[in-house]
Parts: C-alpha cells; sequence; structure tokens
C-alpha cells in the first residue's frame, strides 16, 4: 500500500473521495466545456469533480490531524446487492420498462438492509416511479418506457 492510513476511516475515505474526484475532473476534461451561460457536456461532471476532490482533501486532512474513528471493514453483502441492483436496473429499463425495472432494483437494494419489508419496498418504489416519471417524462421530456413491448 503506498499510503499508510493507520486504518482510520477518514484518511481512507479521504484518500477515495480526493483520487476519485481528481479522476473524474480530469476525465471530463475530454469533453467540451463551454462557458457558464451555456455549458458542455464536461463542464457539470468537472464541477462535481472538482468539489468532490476539494471535500475530499478536507476529509483526509482531518483525518491526518486528529484521530477520527477507525476503519471497519467493507460489508459484503450489502456491496454486492446494491451493485447488482443498479445493473438490473439498466438492463430492466429498456427490456421490460420502468414500471417493472425500477421496483425490481428497489427490491434487490432494501434486501442489503436489515429493515427489509414489502410494505418498504412497495411505499419507496411507487415514491420512485412518481418522482422519476415526474422529473424524466413530464419535466425533462425524456423518452424513458414505462412498459417496453
Amino acid at each position: 500500500m503506498i499510503f499508510k492510513t493507520n486504518g482510520r476511516a477518514d484518511i481512507e475515505a479521504g484518500l477515495f473521495f480526493t483520487f476519485f474526484g481528481a479522476a473524474t475532473a480530469a476525465l471530463s476534461l475530454q469533453y467540451r466545456m463551454g462557458t457558464i451561460a451555456a455549458m458542455g457536456p464536461g463542464m457539470f461532471p468537472f464541477i462535481l469533480g472538482s468539489i468532490l476532490a476539494v471535500l475530499g482533501a478536507i476529509i483526509l486532512a482531518k483525518g491526518i490531524l486528529g484521530g477520527g474513528e477507525k476503519a471497519r471493514p467493507l460489508p459484503l453483502r450489502p456491496t454486492i446487492l446494491i451493485s447488482l441492483s443498479i445493473l438490473v436496473f439498466a438492463f430492466l429499463l429498456l427490456t421490460v420498462g420502468l414500471l417493472v425495472a425500477l421496483p425490481v432494483q428497489v427490491a434487490i437494494a432494501m434486501w442489503a438492509s436489515e429493515h427489509f419489508t414489502w410494505k418498504r419496498v412497495i411505499a419507496l418504489s411507487l415514491g420512485l416511479l412518481a418522482f422519476c416519471y415526474g422529473v424524466f417524462v413530464y419535466f425533462l421530456g425524456m423518452s424513458v418506457p414505462l412498459l417496453a413491448v
């Protein structure tokens, strides 16, 4: 390992956020930036990546200067299930539509929680369906298939 973290969560998180933010900002330079008034496709990821890198550096400095809490091992089950839910959503969205893909994603992601109940899955699915339809289909006019036939 290049950096010695002494098992401190702030140092590990700071390193991760700084690296990920800097990489995002650097990769966004491949796209046209535009101006603040007429943003190009590279402007938004550049700004977000830069903010993440700065916040990561602050967290890293806090971890180095102050003790912070001890890092815990990464919980494997939630990590796998939440990643799987995103992949399943991406696959199902165009094959069966938003009305099926979103509840399936929510069910898989909620399965990672200790507080999993079908009532919560249904409530969250309905709320997210209404939100996604309102934002992406109604306001932004995106052609997201509700049901793919």
